[in-house]
């Protein structure tokens, strides 16, 4: 409840202000030190404005346990503004392997911490602990990775097209931030804080393998394309190239894990949490929406389309609250299905609008998300359907076995891995067997990414 928002607050740290220091062709040191301090200065504010609406927040979810958590987390505010410029610097000179770096250690060592404080019995403050101590790990990281320190902030430094740029992206981020958590603000409001903890974990396990391939390609492409919008031949063939890998890393194990819900959620999470599989599945057809996302954000941000991108975020944007708004009412199952249906519908449009004043068009779309989604979603689909309608009976008592086959059927752990090993075994040779007949299939899943890896770095 308090990472919603907080986690909306959080833009206005940064006020697009990174992403034009990135974007710059010419940056200075002046430039950049009073950036910084206006990013300090934002974050300040808005820690203090945050943690004065805290009745507001305990008001509106009626949880009194919200205060000292929402206290908490908004001093980490503060703490995320001082890194922000630091970041930026390293993406400008395309140092990812030391930003990789830190994106890897701090939230593993945070992640082990949160363990460690629920094995003592802390309660939520074990989750609580994962923001905190990621972004003060972050905020170390950056600045030992890069050297760089802030001068005195100065006037007439040339950064007020900088703002105005910054300004359009923050806007974009707004309505993109509440397009993404109103599903949990709308959920958590109509039906509390039980059904919206199932549909976030749920939510948040689908999203693991998306956000840990686009985290540290974005920053690589993104420049990449940049430096060829004069090109438009170039630029058509590094965005189906690169769009092309995105799609191939996310979608494999994105499908692999819709595959393995039904036996891996009760396994690992324990038999209580078995509902989390239903809205699992259900979410299943957003989240590979969400594998190729970064197909309009690179047109937007490359051409430097930020009006349009605004204006096309608002629209998906109210087309999934109406959907939201009708879904809310069957519960978190129908807050998932509104998510997977106004994402899924409102897809090719969106990309289509994104398009128009570039050198792409919607067939270099398809081109380079075609054979990837289908190599493994294919396979998945096949393999799902035998293994829950002749195999999992052999496990499980006619009396025991699902009413649906997007309902968990809770297994011992012995036929549990038994099942998750035939479901992967079986996928992985259907892929390969793909991959065998099918050029595009072998080009999508081998050749390209490995191409497309070396032309991006050579970009």
């Amino acid at each position: 409840m308090v990472i919603v928002i907080t986690g909306f607050a959080s833009m206005f740290v940064d006020l697009g202000l990174s992403r034009a220091v990135v974007q710059k062709p010419q940056i200075n040191h002046n430039q950049v030190s009073t950036l910084f301090w206006i990013n300090l200065g934002a974050a300040t504010l808005l820690a203090i404005v945050v943690a004065a609406a805290t009745p507001l927040i305990v008001w509106f979810f009626n949880e009194p346990r919200l205060v000292p958590i929402n206290i908490a987390i908004s001093g980490l505010f503060v703490v995320s503004a001082l890194a922000l410029q630091h970041r930026a610097l390293l993406e400008r000179r395309m140092e990812f392997g030391r930003l990789n770096l830190v994106a890897l250690v701090a939230p593993l060592i945070a992640s082990a911490v949160a363990v460690v404080l629920a094995l003592m019995d802390l309660g939520y403050w074990a989750l609580v602990a994962i923001p905190a101590v990621g972004q003060m790990l972050t905020t170390i990281g950056m600045w030992s990775m890069c050297r760089w320190v802030p001068g005195r902030p100065r006037r007439k430094t040339g950064v007020r097209q900088m703002l105005a740029f910054g300004g359009h992206v923050t806007g974009f981020q707004f309505i993109n931030y509440f397009s993404r958590n109103a599903d949990n603000v709308i959920l958590g409001y109509v039906w509390g804080a039980s059904s919206l903890g199932l549909y976030a974990r749920a939510f948040s396990l689908m999203m693991l393998p998306v956000t840990k391939v686009l985290a540290p390609l974005n920053p690589l492409v993104i420049p990449a394309l940049a430096r060829a919008v004069d090109d438009p031949f170039a630029y058509r063939h590094r965005y189906r190239r690169a769009l092309g890998l995105v799609t191939t890393a996310s979608t494999i194990p994105t499908t692999a894990l819709l595959l393995i819900g039904p036996e891996m959620v009760p396994l690992l999470l324990g038999p209580n949490w078995h509902q989390i599989v239903p809205l699992y599945l259900i979410l299943g057809p957003a989240i590979l929406t969400v594998c190729s996302n970064s197909a309009s954000a690179w047109l937007y941000l490359s051409y430097g389309h930020v009006k349009r991108q605004t204006l096309a975020s608002l629209f998906s944007m109210a087309f999934t609250v109406l959907c939201l708004i009708v879904g809310v009412w069957y519960g978190a199952l129908g807050v998932a299905f509104a998510v997977s249906f106004s994402r899924v519908l409102s897809k090719v449009p969106y990309v289509a609008y994104s398009c128009r004043g570039t050198p792409v068009c919607l067939r270099d779309y398809f081109g380079a998300v075609g054979w990837p989604t289908l190599t493994a979603l294919a396979p998945g689909v096949a393999v799902f359907l035998t293994a829950h309608l002749f195999v999992k009976p052999a496990f499980v008592s006619t009396g025991d076995m699902p009413s649906a086959l997007w309902e968990a059927s809770v297994l011992n752990s012995g036929p549990a891995l038994l099942m998750i090993t035939f479901k992967l075994v079986a996928w992985t040779l259907l892929i390969g067997v793909t991959t065998l007949i099918f050029k595009g299939a072998r080009q999508a899943i081998i050749y390209e990414p490995v191409s497309a890896l070396r032309s991006l770095r050579s970009a």
